[in-house]
C-alpha cells in the first residue's frame, strides 16, 4: 500500500532536487579547470606559474614517505623541498623489509592518492571544504614540525594560508573549482613524472640517491622496473576510479554523502 504524504510536505521534492546544484557546479568546475589546465600546459605562460604546481606534487610525494614512516611506528624527522622541484623526506625507525618497501611506495602513491581524494571531494561543496581544510592542516603541521629548509617553510606556509582562506571564505563554486584544480594537477604530475618509476637513481638537489623503486627492490624481490610497472597500474586504477565517480555525478547526480549521514 502506498502512503501518501500530507499536503504541504515537500521533503521528498526537495530531497529529489538536491543533487542538481552540486551536479551543475561540478560541471562548471570541470569546464573551468579544463580551460585553466590547457592554458597552463599549452600556452606560453611564465615558468613561475608551473613551479608552484611542481613543488606541490613533490610535497605530496615526500609527505607520503614521512607519514607512512610515522604510521609504521617510526619518526618523521623533516621534509625539504628544493628549487629544482625535487625533495627529500627524512625519517627514522626500525623497519622490516616489507615496511621499508611500503614507505618507499607511499611516496610514489602520494600524489595520485591525494588527487583521487580531492577529485571525489570536488563533487560537493561540503566535501570540497573539508578536503581543503585537511590540506591546510597538513601544511600547518609541516610548518610547525617537519619543515627542513626555508623554501619548504615558505611554500607550505603560503599554500596552507591560501587553502585555509579558500576553505573558510570561498563560495560553493570556488570550493569545487579549487578541489578539482588541485586534483587534476596532482593527477597530471603522476604521469608527467612517470619516468621516475623506471629509474634506479634519483637526482636531487641533495645529490644522487637510490630511487624509490630501487629501495623497494633492495627490500623485497624482483627488479625495480617490475615495481615501477605495478605502481603505475595502481596509480592508473586509483585515478580512473575517482574519475568515474566524479563523472557519474555529472551524469546522474550523487547525493552529498555528508547530508545522507546526517539524515
Amino acid at each position: 500500500m502506498t502512503k501518501l504524504a500530507p499536503q504541504g510536505d515537500t521533503s521528498s521534492v526537495v530531497g529529489a532536487s538536491q543533487p542538481a546544484k552540486p551536479r551543475q557546479r561540478a560541471r562548471w568546475a570541470l569546464l573551468v579547470v579544463a580551460a585553466l589546465t590547457l592554458a597552463l600546459h599549452w600556452l606560453p605562460v611564465p615558468i613561475w606559474l608551473h613551479w608552484p604546481i611542481l613543488l606541490g606534487s613533490t610535497l605530496a610525494h615526500e609527505l607520503g614517505h614521512g607519514l607512512a614512516a610515522l604510521l609504521l611506528g617510526g619518526s618523521f624527522e623533516s621534509l625539504a623541498l628544493f628549487a629544482d622541484g625535487s625533495g627529500v623526506a627524512s625519517y627514522r625507525g626500525h623497519f622490516n623489509a616489507v615496511q621499508s618497501a611500503l614507505i618507499a611506495a607511499a611516496g610514489l602513491l602520494g600524489p595520485p592518492l591525494a588527487a583521487s581524494l580531492l577529485l571525489l571531494a570536488a563533487r560537493h561543496e561540503r566535501s570540497s571544504r573539508i578536503a581543503l581544510i585537511l590540506c591546510a592542516l597538513c601544511c600547518a603541521l609541516l610548518v610547525l614540525l617537519w619543515a627542513g629548509n626555508l623554501l619548504t617553510l615558505f611554500y607550505a606556509g603560503v599554500l596552507g594560508l591560501g587553502l585555509a582562506a579558500l576553505a573558510l571564505r570561498g563560495g560553493p563554486d570556488l570550493l569545487q573549482w579549487s578541489s578539482l584544480f588541485l586534483a587534476v594537477q596532482l593527477g597530471l604530475a603522476s604521469f608527467s613524472r612517470a619516468d621516475y618509476l623506471f629509474t634506479a637513481v634519483a637526482q636531487t638537489d641533495a645529490g644522487p640517491m637510490p630511487s624509490d623503486v630501487a629501495q623497494i627492490q633492495a627490500a623485497l624481490w624482483f627488479p625495480y622496473w617490475f615495481w615501477g610497472a605495478l605502481l603505475a597500474l595502481l596509480t592508473v586504477a586509483m585515478l580512473l576510479l575517482a574519475s568515474w565517480r566524479f563523472l557519474r555525478t555529472l551524469a546522474v547526480g550523487d547525493v552529498d554523502p555528508l547530508r545522507s549521514i546526517r539524515r
